[in-house]
């Protein structure tokens, strides 16, 4: 250390870093015992020898940076490594120090934590999307096994968010964007709602400087006239509370500007409007107090209908409790009593840094850690069941942002969902099983429809079916990350099994047009064609052909036996065609351009993009395949019976009056079909053209529907409609 310390010598003795340090030891002094403080202080030479020859954008020496980070750790009063660690967290990183050394100068707990903060800087992404997500997820990790991780690359963050005008403007808004998706809701689901609401504020200016101003003057003008009438308001509540025998903490309390402009936009009123923008903060010593004194408030001021929420019966995810009721005082002013006791207010400044007792990792189970692992271990299922890094990262962007529903099982039990949730969220959150079989749900005691947005209060009941019911429509009308990624799963598991399915027929078809057959295949030549198309399984050939990733023709013939390869000369003709039988699922698409019904001559094509894709035979765009790629052509027809629906426009000209597209909606439902769309257009020469978008069984079931519309009385014209383009 000695070295170390003659090394640092010259930056210690800078300005900055020496007032960075005071103030680091005077937060940390308050708490830490003479031994810890030694180390700390060993940790901030160690820093400062390790950074010696780095510098800020600002220009001051870069150890500043993770001093300040301590400092701010400080505040939470975290344990002595949490410190250490905010000291080093970048040297793994930024210089030569490695992650062993780290555990000979101080200890295994202080080189894991500045690890688990490490960027993934030495891997090579595709784009700043992928490298951001796949940060997160390694942080993520580090987070279930030590939740200390994000405590300090919170720290980090707000301590960048700080110093955010030294860097480009295009930097400033990457960082606040990001701040603002993820590590400032990130602050307050772990309960750390100080530095959640500094990370805002930071972030808000840069992101928004014209409408952060415009906030702040309007909210210092609402100050203006309501400020005086508040302190009334509050003195009023302290005396009454006084002369009730209730000590109590009386304060006054204000919104922050990106809360206010966040409210604002969420429910398109003015900044006036909002009754929450100024209010009362209530302190009391004991649990029972607080409904007295909720008793006492609404004595003096009457409470407004659905303005009361009882936040320590049914705490927050992160662990937050208070009673929260609205009130009108004098003059008509609204607004928010908040009522806790003292632990509960440190809880909601502190979360999960309340408590902190990491020298056994098992000792601490305070509600607030404990809600917190609980999150911590969903998110790593999550990540585990979405198909990448980055979906798992834009799926929880969506889920942090979001406010709170409280929902209730039929036993009465709490289920809380990000707000606009739906009963589908609903049944997938009880669990994924659930999810994946319902059926139908109720909602206080009334069958409703599967998207249904539910609201703070609903009971629901979900049916279930020993059929998996998932559908890729379920994808429109969930909400939460937990069911997005449930359903995505489910649907690559059954879109995999279709593509087996489909891709053996297409391989035995193309072995029998070189009279061969799957089970003459030798395991050898299997093994030799496998090898060569770098393909790890049967399973992942017979995929490929169904992907449109491998041509079946080109395939079959690698797996013949050799002599029989070069006896083979001429042009592919498969004997058969491939039968559709609409059991293949999303695996078989069919294209707007023509939309093919059964009854209709098709051919097929494989694409690359959309693995097989059923044309009707006199296509245009297929006609453009044919020219250019006529290997990828697929010789097809429909089977004798056919499952599902299919779609169809219809281009039905009528004479405009009133009335008549109810009319023909009617004739159109009584043919037993599903409109799925309606557009109208009304043309100059007097009349209407009504687009229906349907679902048939057949062309036969297309043609009587067009037979019934044009003996209409008002129908002019009805044809099926061929779409130019290929969507």
């Amino acid at each position: 250390m000695k070295e170390v310390l003659s090394f640092t010598s010259e930056t210690m003795n800078h300005k900055a870093v020496q007032a960075a340090y005071k103030l680091l030891k005077q937060r940390s002094n308050t708490y830490l015992n003479p031994k810890q403080r030694s180390q700390l202080r060993k940790a901030v030479h160690f820093g400062a020898y390790c950074h010696q020859e780095q510098f800020r954008k600002s220009g001051e020496p870069y150890i500043t940076h993770p001093l300040a980070v301590a400092t701010i750790l400080a505040t939470l009063q975290v344990d002595v490594d949490t410190l250490i660690s905010g000291v080093l967290h970048d040297t793994i990183e930024d210089t030569e120090a490695t992650y062993e050394q780290l555990t000979v100068e101080f200890n295994a707990d202080v080189a894991y934590l500045v690890e688990g903060v490490t960027k993934l800087e030495k891997i090579k992404f595709r784009n700043l999307k992928e490298a951001q997500a796949e940060t997160f997820v390694k942080m993520l990790f580090a987070m279930a096994e030590d939740i200390r991780v994000i405590i300090i690359k919170l720290s980090d963050r707000l301590h960048n968010m700080r110093t955010i005008n030294a860097m480009s403007v295009s930097g400033q808004r990457r960082i606040s964007q990001e701040t603002i998706d993820v590590y400032a809701p990130i602050a307050e689901r772990l309960g750390l709602k100080n530095i959640q609401k500094e990370m805002e504020a930071h972030a808000f200016s840069a992101l928004y400087p014209n409408q952060h101003k415009e906030v702040e003057k309007a909210i210092a003008q609402l100050a203006g006239n309501r400020k005086k009438a508040v302190d009334k308001i509050r003195k009023t509540i302290d005396k009454a509370l006084v002369a009730e025998g209730l000590a109590a903490t009386v304060l006054a309390r204000q919104k922050s500007p990106y809360s206010t402009y966040k409210k604002s936009l969420a429910k398109k009123i003015d900044i006036e409007s909002i009754h929450d923008l100024f209010g009362v903060r209530i302190i009391v010593k004991e649990l029972s107090q607080c409904y007295l004194v909720l008793g006492i408030i609404h004595n003096i001021y009457p409470p407004n209908e659905n303005g009361f929420k009882d936040y320590i019966a049914v705490p927050k995810q992160n662990g937050y409790q208070s009673l929260h009721t609205v009130v009108t005082g004098p003059l008509g002013l609204k607004l928010e009593v908040q009522i806790r006791t003292e632990e509960m207010d440190h809880m909601a400044e502190a979360g999960v840094a309340a408590h902190w007792i990491y020298k056994s990792k098992i000792g601490n189970n305070s509600p607030s850690l404990n809600k917190a692992r609980n999150w911590l271990n969903s998110l790593l299922k999550l990540q585990k069941d979405s198909v990448s890094s980055l979906e798992f990262y834009e799926n929880l962007k969506n889920d942090l942002g979001a406010d709170e529903i409280y929902v209730f099982t039929p036993k009465g039990d709490v289920v809380q969902l990000p707000k606009r949730s739906t009963a589908l969220d609903f049944a997938f959150a009880i669990h994924t099983t659930v999810g994946s079989h319902t059926e139908n749900v109720q909602i206080n005691g009334e069958i409703k429809s599967l998207s249904e947005e539910l609201k703070t209060g609903d009971s629901i009941r979900v049916k279930t079916t020993d059929e998996l019911t998932v559908h890729a429509d379920w994808l429109r009308y969930v909400r939460t990350s937990k069911a997005r990624t449930a359903i995505r799963k489910e649907l690559k598991q059954i879109e995999d099994s279709e593509a087996m399915v489909l891709g053996h027929r297409m391989l035995d078809r193309a072995l029998d047009t070189y009279d061969h057959s799957f089970e003459q295949l030798d395991p050898k030549a299997i093994k030799r064609t496998l090898n060569h198309f770098q393909l790890g399984s049967m399973e992942d050939l017979l995929k490929a052909f169904a992907y449109g990733e491998l041509l079946p023709s080109i395939v079959a013939k690698k797996m013949l036996p050799l002599m029989k390869q070069r006896r083979i000369s001429g042009e592919y003709i498969p004997k058969e065609a491939l039968t559709i039988d609409g059991g293949e699922g999303s695996i078989v698409h069919y294209p707007n351009c023509c939309q093919p019904l059964p009854g209709d001559k098709i051919t097929g094509h494989i694409s690359h993009s959309k693995g097989i894709v059923i044309h009707r035979k006199n296509c245009v765009n297929l006609l453009e395949i044919a020219k250019n790629n006529p290997e990828r052509l697929l010789l097809s027809n429909w089977a004798l019976k056919v499952k599902g629906m299919y779609k169809s426009t219809l281009i039905v000209d009528v004479v405009n009056k009133t009335g008549v597209l109810a009319s023909l909606a009617a004739v159109i439902a009584e043919q037993d079909v599903n409109i799925v769309s309606i557009d109208q257009f009304d043309k100059d020469s007097g009349f209407t053209e009504l687009i229906f978008e349907v679902q048939v069984i057949s062309k036969a079931h297309v043609e009587a529907l067009i037979n019934k519309l044009s003996v209409h009385r008002d129908v002019l014209n009805v044809a099926r409609k061929y779409h130019e383009k290929y969507n």
